[in-house]
């Protein structure tokens, strides 16, 4: 296990260092990097040396790192007028605060309701999950958070605001304020559901009619038993990488659900970027940097997990024990 995980960092650390680069070098060919838009030359040139503007692409994505490991800075960004690191990071809570609790109620909810479609294929319960799945599936799901912010808010008035409180707000009033998120969080939830309960209703079907299954009966255990000691088990093992790696998506923010709500996350901040006049450039560098390195941290963290389900499986051994 721990070569493999040696094995494992040492080829993410390659590869984040190759594509960084890539990214890197493709932003700095880009056209109106260098115009001084600050009115005062020598805070430019200043910038320019702690930069590297001047320096070739190699060189400058050298200094890049250099200032990162150094002074904990991302490069500085034109329209914020901060180091872009400073600014990004500090809008993650709020993006994971949305996000958070509705990704972690969606997954045991949707296996839940997953598990009792199978258990009850083809009857009436299975037909209705089924139905519901398949409606949640086809609608955009920004089109269900737009609806429901227009009757519950604006017609029936059941909600106390169709917008997230802002930080200053939870200052002067603290339970307002936590109630908007009643309806995101509900809202998120639900439309987390349905991917994920399709998914194991599909696999555990699958598993419920395997050989085992059968020896489990035989020896005594009831059609339940079996299947949450067993079969459950062996129908999560393909989602578990997804489950981990779906943790990007809590960091990365939502640039459609933070528009929406008017969430000061992570989510507009990449769209803000490219509509600048110049684009944002060093921001756009940290987003995909910061991105890159968490998906290939999670994607060793998603193999790892198989281990967790199905003990057959031996990370690093390159094959399944039987």
């Amino acid at each position: 296990m721990t070569q493999y995980l040696l094995k494992r960092f040492f080829l993410m650390l390659i590869t984040f260092v190759i594509t960084v680069f890539l990214f890197f070098a493709f932003i700095k060919l880009m056209p109106d990097q260098y115009l001084d838009p600050f009115g005062d030359p020598a805070w430019y040139e200043a910038l320019k040396a702690r930069e590297g503007w001047d320096q070739p692409i190699p060189v400058q994505f050298w200094i890049w790192i250099r200032n990162i490991v150094t002074d904990g800075s991302f490069g500085f960004s034109r329209n914020k007028a901060t180091d872009v690191g400073a600014y990004y990071f500090s809008k993650i809570p709020a993006s994971i605060q949305i996000n958070i609790i509705p990704y972690f109620l969606s997954i045991p909810i949707g296996i839940g309701v997953g598990v009792l479609a199978a258990l009850y294929k083809n009857k009436w319960i299975d037909n209705i999950i089924s139905v519901g799945i398949m409606v949640f599936i086809s609608i955009p799901y920004f089109v269900i958070i737009v609806l429901s912010q227009y009757f519950f808010f604006f017609q029936l008035r059941w909600v106390p605001s169709h917008v997230v409180a802002t930080a200053s707000q939870f200052t002067e009033d603290f339970w307002w304020s936590l109630s908007t998120y009643i309806m995101p969080i509900t809202l998120l939830t639900i439309v987390g559901v349905p991917g994920l309960a399709r998914s194991v209703r599909a696999e555990l079907t699958e598993q419920l009619t395997q050989d085992y299954m059968l020896l489990a009966r035989s020896k005594g255990l009831t059609q339940r038993q079996a299947t949450f000691r067993h079969a459950l088990k062996n129908a999560i093992v393909p989602f578990l990488p997804g489950i981990f790696i779906g943790i990007i998506g809590i960091i990365n923010g939502g640039l459609i659900t933070e528009r929406l709500f008017r969430v000061d996350g992570t989510g507009r901040i990449y769209l803000d970027a490219f509509n600048a006049i110049p684009p944002d450039y060093p921001m756009l560098m940290l987003i995909n940097a910061f991105g890159q390195f968490v998906g290939l941290l999670s994607s060793i963290v998603g193999d790892v997990s198989y281990t967790l389900f199905d003990p057959r499986i031996r990370v690093g051994s390159g094959k399944i024990m039987s």
